[in-house]
């Protein structure tokens, strides 16, 4: 669960460092794109200094303490670099309002954090900053905990209502969209047929049809835990919040953005005048921050790149309106 957090955490960096710094943290290093399995020459190829101060420095302000130069240390730096996360501590700093300011105390209590840079630290205000950063289901744990406070000590910790700033398609959703063909739903099959095309997005060609997502009559079958290898090369584990979940407008919110910002398509429960129950796969932000999203409703053929189109313009809305009380499902993808 962890790993999940941390992959949040590098999202948002990513995300901001391309935009801007979040309040009181450094930006990240451009990223690196070459194939060196070695830091200190991915951090020279960037104009960076690669010594191995500098670098004790770096692992410092991305959360490595105790740095020593082992393999494990400075392949997790390496990592954080060719996507783009690695903090870099010698970067000035901003202010962004929608953060809250980078915690710099040395308490392992994010209430006490919390309360230390100014802001509310009540459990259901907890709940709320979890919701907005990504973190669904928030119930006081270790783990959650230890996530928000990592956030906030970065300075990369969102306020409730607050989003991440808007970015283009990136990530397996950028390299990929144009590969693979956009699938029309038939009568009913709107989630089944957003899955297949959200799945063959993370493997970068088309696998996946409408009736490999249905299983014994079921219009989308449970696809909680299954696993698929990207075209990265990386595997990733499906979250499948739907059928009856119910959840939280700030939740979906927040499951939308962080796949977003880790360049992941996200299958998403909206509705509309015409359809109080649909779904569809979201691929991005334009320039004014308007979710972009694939209909399989919509007629059309080629790529799913050649149907993407604003949410706004299609009438949607986030959730289910059919029911007595709003659901807001999803289904999302995560780095393991």
């Amino acid at each position: 669960m962890l790993k999940r957090f941390a992959a949040v955490t590098a999202a948002l960096c990513l995300t901001l460092s391309t935009l801007t710094a979040s309040a009181g943290a450094a930006s990240c290093f451009p990223r690196y794109t070459g194939s060196s399995g070695s830091i200190a020459a991915a951090l020279e190829s960037l104009g960076a200094d690669s010594s191995y101060a500098n670098r004790t420095k770096i692992a410092a302000a991305n959360g490595i303490s105790g740095y020593r130069g082992t393999a494990g240390q400075n392949t997790r730096m390496l990592e954080l670099l060719k996507t783009g996360a690695l903090i870099d501590p010698s970067a000035p700093e901003t202010s962004d309002s929608r953060f809250f300011p980078a915690y710099t105390g040395s308490s392992p209590s994010i209430a006490a954090a919390l309360s230390a840079v100014g802001a509310q630290s009540s459990f259901s205000y907890r709940g709320e900053i979890a919701a907005a950063n990504g973190i669904s289901g928030y119930s006081g744990t270790a783990a959650q905990n230890t996530a928000l406070l990592e956030l906030l000590r970065q300075g990369a910790l969102l306020k409730p209502g607050s989003s991440a700033a808007p970015a283009p398609s990136g990530g397996l959703t950028g390299a990929n969209l144009s590969r693979v063909s956009f699938i029309r739903q038939d009568k009913n099959t709107c989630k089944a047929t957003a899955a297949a095309m959200a799945v063959n997005v993370l493997l970068g060609w088309s696998r996946y049809s409408t009736v490999d997502m249905i299983y014994s009559g079921v219009l989308c079958r449970s696809l909680e835990g299954e696993l698929y290898t990207g075209s990265d090369g990386n595997t990733y584990r499906t979250t499948y919040k739907t059928d009856g979940y119910v959840g939280s407008l700030s939740e979906l919110k927040g499951a939308v953005d962080a796949a977003l910002s880790s360049g992941l398509p996200i299958v998403a429960a909206v509705n509309s005048a015409a359809s109080h129950h649909h779904w569809v796969v979201v691929v991005g932000r334009d320039s004014g921050g308007d979710y972009l999203i694939v209909d399989p409703a919509r007629s059309g053929s080629g790529s799913m790149a050649d149907q993407v189109r604003s949410m706004t313009s299609a009438g949607y809305s986030f959730g289910l309106a059919d029911y007595a009380q709003p659901h807001y499902g999803y289904i999302s993808f995560q780095r393991r």
